[in-house]
């Protein structure tokens, strides 16, 4: 090839690789602009997703968080809610607290009679101790005296004291049935019709689903030197006669000490 054509094709490859090298400067330039813009956008979408998952979290923890200071609050409304209700005397000689359940006292609740004194030592008269009297009186009135589901809603449901059914010992024992109170009572007037110590208990019991307020009572042995708990109202419920069954009872008040 003569040198003069050599020197054109010299020359123009020269030039195809200057215009080849803006080319390839061009394509790298929008190249690399389009993988900024990808990195950006991904970078945005990645702190849109974290911000709605953080949101999302966060809404949700609120929630939780809501619901268990409800059912806590819920707890403690219930909690607080006792079974009695203690209004001061009017009497001027006395400043002592009377106890109420259901529109009595408990002075009324506990009141007995001769049918259940002579039906107490009765049922004891066999027994040696303080334990096996106590336990006798609890299984009697467990078995004998029938939970009376009318009764508590109707004390449940009712607003005024005039509409509220009959209660405590007398009226448990003679119909043979009754509602904590009254079960509670009636163990109450049989140990102090066979000279046993007692007292009636209130507070709260766990029924499954919450808890609720609740009546029953403590006995004292005095061959042991203790106090035990009695419940002859969940008697058919399993052993709840000083057993460790009691973990679920939230004792709130002494009501009274015989």
């Amino acid at each position: 090839m003569p040198k003069r054509l050599w020197g054109k094709v010299i020359a123009y490859g020269g030039e195809r690789v200057k215009e080849n090298k803006w080319v390839l400067v061009v394509a790298g330039v929008v190249s690399g602009c389009i993988q900024m813009s990808v990195i950006i956008v991904m970078m945005v979408l990645s702190i849109l997703l974290f911000n709605s998952t953080s949101a999302s979290s966060f809404s949700e923890n609120k929630l939780k968080q809501e619901s268990l200071t409800n059912d806590y609050s819920s707890y403690r409304k219930s909690e607080s809610n006792g079974i009695f209700e203690k209004k001061q005397s009017d009497e001027k000689e006395s400043s002592k607290d009377i106890i109420i359940y259901n529109g009595i006292t408990i002075d009324e609740g506990i009141k007995s009679n001769k049918n259940i004194n002579n039906k107490a030592v009765q049922l004891i008269k066999s027994a040696k101790s303080d334990r096996e009297r106590a336990k006798i009186l609890y299984t009697w009135i467990g078995s004998n005296i029938k939970y009376d589901d009318d009764k508590a809603k109707k004390v449940l449901n009712s607003t005024n004291e005039r509409d509220m059914p009959e209660s405590g010992a007398i009226s448990a024992f003679e119909k043979k049935s009754g509602i904590c109170f009254d079960k509670a009572c009636l163990y109450v007037a049989m140990s102090r019709a066979v000279g046993l110590k007692v007292r009636l208990i209130g507070g709260q019991v766990f029924d499954g689903k919450e808890y609720s307020g609740h009546a029953w009572n403590q006995v004292y042995l005095k061959e042991e030197n203790i106090w035990i708990n009695v419940d002859p109202t969940f008697y058919e419920a399993g052993d709840y006669f000083d057993s460790n069954l009691f973990d679920k009872h939230k004792e709130e008040d002494i009501a009274g000490e015989w």
